[in-house]
């Protein structure tokens, strides 16, 4: 099974004027910077754990644009559930269609979450995706509310 990082080219940052260099690179050719095998390889890593991060967070993300449609089939699917049958037996199969973007966000806050050498762009990333971790929590929040609602 092929390793998600396996399909990304690493990079080092300059230390000095942090433009992004080929792996191997001893001497920055923008600032002459020297770059040690250490610093290169911490640099590769992150570089590379940054990306996959961003590249994660972007396709949890995309799940976002189905959140209208899973409140508006969530409240159907509901109202017909209560109709036919008097309870709502169907609707409990709504709440996993929710609880997949919600766990994936989840897990990518316990694999990345805490990442503290993290670029701009993984902060934007980690931002949004806390946004839609509240999305999806207040989605099946309201659906847990309904059905006890409905019990009571």
């Amino acid at each position: 099974m092929q390793n998600m990082g396996d399909k990304y080219t690493p990079f080092i940052e300059c230390p000095n004027c942090r433009r992004l260099l080929k792996v191997g690179v001893r001497r920055c050719p923008d600032c002459y910077e020297e770059v040690s095998e250490e610093y290169a390889l911490s640099s590769a890593l992150t570089v590379v754990v940054n990306t996959v991060a961003c590249d994660v967070a972007n396709s949890i993300r995309s799940l976002d644009a189905f959140a209208v449609l899973v409140v508006i089939l969530s409240g159907l699917v509901f109202a017909l559930d209560v109709w036919t049958s008097g309870s709502p037996k169907l609707f409990y199969f709504v709440l996993i269609y929710s609880l997949m973007p919600l766990t994936t966000t989840a897990l990518w806050f316990y694999r990345f979450g805490r990442f503290k050498l993290g670029d701009e762009e993984y902060l934007k990333a980690k931002r949004a995706l806390i946004g839609t971790l509240m999305l999806w929590l207040g989605i099946i929040s309201a659906q847990i509310i309904a059905l006890v609602a409905w019990q009571w």
